[in-house]
């Protein structure tokens, strides 16, 4: 049994969701579970229309959606012939615009957008798709169902950022979805959703359907995991950053965790967690390319000649670095633990951090997350704000013990003003903190440094796109 799922790029349209069927089909033997992404921008959409309802504006609101559902309506035209199973699909959404109507009218109302609110409208996007890819395949005698992640993904209550039950999930599964593919059915599912036990639909984060996927193929000890997407598998960095970028072959899941943590958009960080518990491999395929061979993503083997490896430079903007140094110096370790109560506490989100015998360095997500928490930070001490800043992540196997490694990024970035450098606890990363206006210059740098003429072609392919 295999999961396979396909984000939003993959369904945008009617031709992209037959190439999703079409594909579906050629795995039928390996008793498919299918996840599916809303089409390409509908949740951000929903998000839109939710806004504007906020704002007062519901007629507004309305429109959005009302775009939105003759799209839906376009593609189960174009893909969808059998007049009764289209007239199914077409009074499940009459019933969804219904609710989301309501939603929006009472948002309306109360100039009120809560989290939970937000969770319910924004969970419309993957059951609208999911419907119509399940019954595409029942159209191509398929004998496909269509399954509601609330029958069985049971997350918790923290609204716009949900964590899986995993327990509920795993015996909810058992009782849902193992009697579908004992039948031989293609149990037709939907990514980035949950439920709570009150029944409330919650959402696990943006992009986080290849969560869910990983989730769902952890439970039913799924022999591999498959995630559809526009690109070919891995790349070595960012195609529009830099030239000549090349496919890494096979990655490991914690080289995959740093990679994802550290910018990289292919996968949702916690993508790996659940299937690393179960050393189940995680493919990343290109719904376009069905003929490439994508990324694997597996249990780390040997470098190749027993040397390491860099596997791929990632990237984030819009980074602030702060520093923080204490008036008394008593005891770093109070110091510490006062400063990271302080941004606990704020929810911020902390990537890297750095510290001497008493001061500490950070970097936060853009200027103004951090900007509320400044205040009482100096409370500790002086402050130093650093905006405008973008970190480069190198991540590869064995960079601990590689010789000359921070030798040869130094070399690269010879003549670029750096912020910040921390070489990661895991000894698979090394991040680097640039002016923002640098990015681009000491990414290409650095890409060509390690991924020149010297990079192993065993190791690495050249992209099909």
């Amino acid at each position: 049994m295999i999961v396979m799922k396909f984000g939003g790029t993959s369904n945008r349209d009617a031709a992209a969701m037959a190439n999703v069927l079409r594909i579906i089909t050629t795995h039928l033997s390996e008793r498919p579970v299918v996840v599916i992404s809303a089409i390409a921008s509908a949740t951000n959409d929903l998000e839109e229309s939710a806004r504007t309802a906020a704002s007062g504006d519901a007629a507004r609101g309305a429109e959005s959606l009302a775009r939105l559902h003759a799209r839906h309506l376009a593609i189960v035209h174009a893909l969808v012939k059998d007049s009764a199973r289209a007239g199914n699909l077409a009074e499940a959404f009459s019933g969804y615009m219904e609710e989301l109507t309501t939603l929006l009218h009472g948002v309306a109302i109360l100039r009120e957008l809560t989290p939970r609110t937000m969770d319910a409208i924004c969970s419309y996007g993957e059951r609208f798709s999911s419907r119509i890819i399940a019954a595409g395949l029942q159209e191509n005698g398929v004998d496909a169902v269509w399954v509601d992640a609330k029958d069985f993904m049971l997350t918790d209550g923290n609204f716009g950022r949900a964590l899986p039950v995993m327990d509920a999930v795993t015996l909810n599964l058992a009782r849902v979805v193992v009697p579908l593919l004992e039948r031989r059915q293609v149990p037709v599912t939907q990514g980035f959703i949950g439920v709570t036990a009150s029944g409330s639909y919650t959402t696990m984060g943006r992009e986080s359907s290849d969560y869910s996927a990983s989730i769902i193929g952890a439970a039913l000890d799924a022999e591999r995991v498959q995630i559809w997407t526009d690109v070919d598998g891995i790349l070595t960095a960012d195609p529009q950053m830099v030239p000549d970028v090349r496919k890494v072959r096979r990655m490991s899941f914690d080289e995959a965790f740093e990679l994802s943590y550290f910018g990289a958009k292919v996968l949702h960080p916690n993508t790996m967690l659940p299937l690393l518990e179960k050393k189940i491999p995680l493919e990343i395929r290109n719904s376009r390319r069905t003929e490439g061979t994508g990324t694997l993503i597996d249990l780390p083997g040997p470098s190749p000649g027993g040397v390491p490896l860099v596997k791929s430079i990632s990237f984030s903007r819009d980074v602030t670095v702060v520093s923080v140094s204490p008036r008394r110096r008593t005891n770093q370790y109070l110091f510490w633990e006062g400063i990271f109560s302080i941004l606990s506490r704020a929810d911020i989100d902390v990537r890297t951090v750095t510290t001497s015998e008493y001061r500490i360095a950070f970097t936060i997500a853009g200027p103004h997350e951090g900007s509320t928490v400044i205040p009482r930070l100096e409370e500790f001490g002086p402050v130093t704000v650093l905006p405008e800043q973008a970190s480069l992540c190198i991540v590869g196997s064995g960079l601990r013990e590689w010789p000359g490694f921070a030798g040869r990024v130094f070399d690269a970035l010879k003549g670029v003003k750096t912020s910040l450098i921390a070489f990661g606890a895991s000894g698979l990363n090394m991040t680097v903190v640039v002016d923002s206006r640098a990015l681009k210059d000491a990414l290409v740098r650095l890409h060509a440094e390690f991924f020149g003429s010297s990079a192993p072609a065993d190791e690495f392919d050249v992209p099909l796109n």
